[in-house]
Protein backbone atom coordinates (compact mmCIF):
# COMPACT_ATOMS: atom_id res chain seq x y z
CA UNK A 1 0.00 0.00 0.00
CA UNK A 2 1.85 3.27 -1.09
CA UNK A 3 0.96 5.96 1.21
CA UNK A 4 3.65 8.56 0.08
CA UNK A 5 3.62 9.62 4.28
CA UNK A 6 7.14 9.10 5.11
CA UNK A 7 8.21 9.33 9.12
CA UNK A 8 10.54 11.97 9.78
CA UNK A 9 12.72 10.64 12.46
CA UNK A 10 15.61 11.13 15.22
CA UNK A 11 18.10 9.05 14.54
CA UNK A 12 18.87 6.39 17.11
CA UNK A 13 21.44 3.40 16.16
CA UNK A 14 19.90 0.03 17.70
CA UNK A 15 16.17 0.87 16.54
CA UNK A 16 16.30 -0.66 12.64
CA UNK A 17 13.27 -2.54 10.90
CA UNK A 18 9.92 -3.17 11.85
CA UNK A 19 7.42 -5.81 11.20
CA UNK A 20 4.68 -5.18 9.20
CA UNK A 21 2.25 -4.48 11.78
CA UNK A 22 4.80 -2.56 13.48
CA UNK A 23 5.44 -0.73 10.35
CA UNK A 24 1.52 -0.25 10.07
CA UNK A 25 0.35 1.16 13.10
CA UNK A 26 4.17 3.01 14.30
CA UNK A 27 4.42 6.71 14.80
CA UNK A 28 7.74 6.07 15.32
CA UNK A 29 9.93 9.43 16.21
CA UNK A 30 13.44 7.39 16.16
CA UNK A 31 15.00 5.02 14.13
CA UNK A 32 18.31 4.15 11.75
CA UNK A 33 19.33 4.12 8.24
CA UNK A 34 17.27 0.51 7.75
CA UNK A 35 14.27 1.51 9.34
CA UNK A 36 14.70 4.63 6.83
CA UNK A 37 14.90 2.15 4.00
CA UNK A 38 12.15 0.32 5.01
CA UNK A 39 10.10 3.45 5.51
CA UNK A 40 10.91 4.99 2.33
CA UNK A 41 10.39 1.90 -0.12
CA UNK A 42 7.14 0.82 2.04
CA UNK A 43 5.66 4.61 1.18
CA UNK A 44 6.90 5.73 -1.78
CA UNK A 45 6.35 2.11 -3.70
CA UNK A 46 4.42 -0.21 -1.68
CA UNK A 47 7.16 -2.36 -1.05
CA UNK A 48 7.18 -3.93 2.03
CA UNK A 49 10.93 -5.88 2.78
CA UNK A 50 10.61 -7.79 6.50
CA UNK A 51 13.67 -7.17 8.48
CA UNK A 52 15.79 -9.62 7.89
CA UNK A 53 15.93 -8.67 4.28
CA UNK A 54 17.38 -5.15 5.32
CA UNK A 55 19.64 -6.37 7.97
CA UNK A 56 22.73 -6.66 7.36
CA UNK A 57 24.94 -8.66 6.10
CA UNK A 58 22.26 -10.80 4.88
CA UNK A 59 20.45 -7.53 3.21
CA UNK A 60 23.44 -6.91 1.35
CA UNK A 61 23.92 -10.42 0.50
CA UNK A 62 20.75 -11.65 -0.66
CA UNK A 63 18.39 -8.72 -1.34
CA UNK A 64 17.90 -7.48 -4.85
CA UNK A 65 19.99 -7.18 -7.29
CA UNK A 66 23.89 -5.56 -7.85
CA UNK A 67 23.80 -3.01 -10.59
CA UNK A 68 27.05 -1.88 -9.35
CA UNK A 69 29.43 -3.36 -6.44
CA UNK A 70 33.52 -2.74 -6.06
CA UNK A 71 33.60 -0.60 -9.29
CA UNK A 72 33.14 3.19 -10.51
CA UNK A 73 30.13 4.70 -9.28
CA UNK A 74 27.55 5.34 -12.01
CA UNK A 75 24.51 7.73 -11.23
CA UNK A 76 22.98 7.28 -14.75
CA UNK A 77 22.30 3.76 -13.98
CA UNK A 78 20.66 4.28 -10.73
CA UNK A 79 16.95 4.47 -10.63
CA UNK A 80 14.43 5.71 -7.81
CA UNK A 81 14.57 3.73 -4.61
CA UNK A 82 18.01 1.70 -5.66
CA UNK A 83 19.39 0.91 -2.04
CA UNK A 84 23.31 2.86 -1.45
CA UNK A 85 25.81 1.00 0.41
CA UNK A 86 28.47 3.05 1.79
CA UNK A 87 31.41 3.07 4.01
CA UNK A 88 31.36 6.00 6.33
CA UNK A 89 34.60 8.38 5.66
CA UNK A 90 34.21 11.10 7.93
CA UNK A 91 32.19 11.77 10.96
CA UNK A 92 30.05 14.01 12.04
CA UNK A 93 32.80 16.97 13.08
CA UNK A 94 33.81 16.46 9.56
CA UNK A 95 37.50 14.44 10.47
CA UNK A 96 38.50 11.75 8.21
CA UNK A 97 37.97 8.21 10.01
CA UNK A 98 38.93 4.76 8.68
CA UNK A 99 35.88 2.37 8.48
CA UNK A 100 37.24 0.34 5.57
CA UNK A 101 37.24 -3.04 4.28
CA UNK A 102 40.74 -3.29 6.03
CA UNK A 103 39.44 -1.72 9.27
CA UNK A 104 37.54 -5.14 10.09
CA UNK A 105 38.60 -8.90 10.79
CA UNK A 106 35.72 -10.37 8.59
CA UNK A 107 34.13 -9.21 5.33
CA UNK A 108 30.80 -9.81 7.25
CA UNK A 109 31.92 -7.32 9.95
CA UNK A 110 32.69 -4.77 6.91
CA UNK A 111 29.21 -5.38 5.75
CA UNK A 112 27.79 -4.72 9.15
CA UNK A 113 29.31 -1.60 9.20
CA UNK A 114 27.98 -0.30 5.93
CA UNK A 115 25.41 2.68 5.85
CA UNK A 116 22.35 2.57 4.04
CA UNK A 117 20.60 5.02 1.78
CA UNK A 118 18.10 5.06 -0.89
CA UNK A 119 18.63 6.94 -4.26
CA UNK A 120 15.89 8.88 -4.75
CA UNK A 121 17.58 11.00 -8.19
CA UNK A 122 19.84 12.43 -9.85
CA UNK A 123 20.99 15.05 -7.27
CA UNK A 124 19.11 13.69 -4.09
CA UNK A 125 19.78 10.69 -1.68
CA UNK A 126 17.43 9.98 1.23
CA UNK A 127 18.65 8.54 4.94
CA UNK A 128 19.28 8.43 8.24
CA UNK A 129 22.11 9.57 9.91
CA UNK A 130 23.99 9.98 13.37
CA UNK A 131 25.67 12.96 11.59
CA UNK A 132 22.56 15.09 11.34
CA UNK A 133 20.92 12.91 13.85
CA UNK A 134 18.00 12.57 11.74
CA UNK A 135 16.29 11.41 8.77
CA UNK A 136 17.22 14.06 5.15
CA UNK A 137 17.41 14.45 2.19
CA UNK A 138 21.38 15.24 1.17
CA UNK A 139 22.63 16.03 -2.78
CA UNK A 140 25.37 13.52 -4.08
CA UNK A 141 28.04 16.10 -3.33
CA UNK A 142 27.55 16.49 0.43
CA UNK A 143 26.54 12.43 0.40
CA UNK A 144 29.90 11.54 -0.92
CA UNK A 145 31.72 13.87 1.37
CA UNK A 146 30.83 11.77 4.49
CA UNK A 147 30.15 8.37 2.66
CA UNK A 148 31.48 6.22 -0.30
CA UNK A 149 29.53 4.73 -2.23
CA UNK A 150 30.57 0.48 -2.45
CA UNK A 151 27.74 -1.05 -3.70
CA UNK A 152 24.20 0.15 -5.17
CA UNK A 153 21.10 -2.85 -5.60
CA UNK A 154 17.98 -2.59 -6.91
CA UNK A 155 15.09 -4.03 -4.80
CA UNK A 156 12.19 -2.84 -6.95
CA UNK A 157 10.80 -4.45 -10.23
CA UNK A 158 8.95 -3.55 -12.87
Amino acid sequence: MKNDNLHHFKYKYNEGPLLMEELHRAIFTTGNCRRAIQDYLYCKFGLYLEPEKILLPEGYLKTGTFITRDEIIDFSLYKPGDIIYAEKIRDKNNKVINKGKSFFKTGNEWIVSLHSAIFVDDNLIYHATAITEQTCYWSVGKFKNYYKIVAVKRVITG
